[in-house]
């Protein structure tokens, strides 16, 4: 499957545990990682950053489960000075997107590392 994170937040879901939930079987094959604000009533597009999801846990979350499959930012505002051509798209804001991603990754990979060294040290 597709895990679209921010149109299940929309509907209410715990990304967290919808990554659990499925990523354990193996069962997601892409990611679009992205967050909204908001319901499926009324929701808003939102930047990494700035959503009602914690995008940390979920980054761990896929390290944790050894996911290795595309992750793409997805949707995001359009930036001042865009012209909004291709709403959801436009360049600066998937910058932001994969700069955030990439963060995420590298604290996520950090993050397991230690703990694996802890459990190690520890046994």
């Amino acid at each position: 499957m597709t895990l679209c994170q921010g149109t299940l937040a929309t509907a209410g879901e715990h990304i967290p545990s919808v990554i659990s939930h499925f990523v354990e079987q193996n069962k997601i094959f892409f990611v679009h990682f992205r967050d909204v604000k908001g319901n499926a009533e009324r929701f808003e597009e939102t930047f990494h950053d700035d959503g009602k999801t914690d995008m940390f846990a979920a980054m761990k979350l896929y390290y944790k489960y050894g996911y290795q499959g595309p992750a793409r930012p997805d949707h995001v505002p359009t930036m001042a000075g865009e012209d909004n051509k291709n709403p959801g798209y436009e360049l600066l804001g998937r910058l932001f997107g994969v700069g955030y991603m990439k963060g995420l990754m590298e604290a996520a990979a950090s993050n397991n590392l230690m703990l694996t060294v802890e459990a190690i040290y520890l046994q």
